[in-house]
């Protein structure tokens, strides 16, 4: 059996045996598929741990950057209490417009905020407007300026805030120095912020299955650097 056949093979048996994923999952992704959507986002198992972490550090406050149909959003705010809010930034009123469909029939419509517009701009005024500081942060968007994301979410950070950031390894492409793809070179300056930091404790976790070859960061900020 090939290698991709079995990573497939053993995460449908790791979904079917192991995680339990909420009716309106299912109905969201329906909806997606129905309005041609890329299906790009993480895997059911990403997804869960997602949602273990956010329940772990008790987030009451998240950011997310690149909403797509809403899978992370509804992963983080299913694990907060009617308190709790998740700020969704999308560049696409299409991919907005069904994520807000998908977090309504989810009942989760008074724990998001999600905003249309270039995910930067967006962030640089909530850091300029002192707009608050987040408990985790979801980096899941255009790779060519994730390490520009990081810092500008650094700012958006507490002590303690937890950063997960997807699409880490890029089918194994990340090793490669000369590579002139704007998507590696983007995700390779992130690997350097992350080299170079001596604030945060952070490991990159290689994945396999049926988004094929990739992995994930999960940084955690050691000390208060909001400005």
């Amino acid at each position: 059996m090939k290698y991709e056949e079995t990573w497939n093979k053993v995460e449908e048996y790791i979904t079917r045996k192991v995680i339990r994923e909420p009716p309106y999952m299912k109905s969201a992704l329906r909806r997606s598929v129905e309005n041609g959507l890329p299906q790009i986002s993480v895997p059911v198992a990403e997804g869960k741990l997602i949602n273990i972490m956010a329940k772990a550090i008790n987030a009451k406050r998240a950011l997310e950057i690149g909403v797509l149909w809403g899978y992370g959003t509804m992963n983080i705010a299913s694990a907060m209490g009617n308190d709790g809010i998740v700020t969704g930034l999308e560049r696409s009123e299409k991919h907005a417009e069904i994520a807000r469909q998908n977090i309504r029939e989810a009942g989760l419509e008074s724990r998001v905020d999600i905003r249309t517009g270039d995910a930067m701009e967006s962030l640089i005024r909530m850091r300029d407007s002192r707009e608050g500081l987040f408990d985790m942060i979801f980096i899941d968007a255009d790779k060519a300026p994730y390490a520009d994301y990081f810092r500008i979410c650094l700012d958006l950070s507490h002590r303690g805030t937890i950063i997960f950031v997807d699409n880490m390894v890029w089918n194994g492409m990340v090793i490669e120095s000369d590579s002139d793809d704007e998507d590696v070179k983007g995700i390779r300056r992130l690997y350097d912020e992350l080299e170079k930091h001596d604030g945060i404790d952070a490991t990159v976790i290689q994945s396999v299955g049926s988004k094929g070859y990739d992995g994930f960061a999960v940084i955690r900020v050691l000390r208060d650097t909001h400005k």
